[in-house]
């Protein structure tokens, strides 16, 4: 079984939310490609799914480690630390996160929520304000729109498991992005 089959039986348990399974394949995978940043991020995700967060943010830990200048390493791991009541430390890690990516809304505001959850109320008001002016150039950049995005298709048609999504908000800048849209709309998906 080469390398590839065995990450691609990582991701296929972990969209089963056989996260045991995940967990002894993505290690497994990690034992061959001990610098690869995204196995760690991913076994990291199973972790958490597994309520081993501790365990979790080590991963997240090796993960920024080996990829310091990926903005969004900081962001996943920031969200590990929050979960942990590590809120200060996770303030610090949106704040690195921002300043590698200035224009990461998402980063800003949560940032800003977790000011707030400290009763930093002034420097959350000013966070926010910032996360707001950025959101126009969300607009103009990649993201998907909502019309064309998988959290507007109906249930029937998304061929995604719950699990992949989650994932996915953990791992690719742009889905957490999406999620946080679907989020700050009510929980609303908008048909277009």
């Amino acid at each position: 079984m080469t390398i590839e089959d065995i990450i691609k039986q990582a991701e296929e348990r972990n969209a089963e939310e056989d996260y045991k399974e995940a967990f002894r394949l993505y290690s497994k995978a990690i034992d061959v490609l001990q610098n690869d940043p995204d196995l760690y991020s991913a076994r990291g995700v199973v972790l958490f799914h597994l309520d081993k967060k501790e365990d979790s943010l080590q991963d997240m830990n090796k993960a920024v480690d080996l990829e310091p200048n990926y903005s969004y390493r900081y962001s996943s791991r920031a969200y590990i630390k929050a979960s942990l009541r590590m809120t200060e430390d996770a303030i610090l890690d949106y704040k690195k996160c921002t300043e590698l990516d200035p224009e990461d809304a998402i980063a800003w505001n949560n940032m800003g929520l977790l000011e707030e959850q400290l009763g930093w109320n002034k420097k959350a008001e000013k966070t926010f304000k910032k996360a707001g002016s950025l959101e126009n150039i969300l607009k103009d950049k990649d993201i998907p729109k909502e019309k064309d995005s998988e959290l507007s298709k109906p249930k029937s048609e998304i061929p995604i498991s719950k699990n992949k999504i989650i994932k996915d908000v953990f791992t690719k800048k742009e889905t957490f992005k999406e999620f946080v849209k679907f989020v700050r709309s009510g929980f609303k998906i908008k048909n277009n």
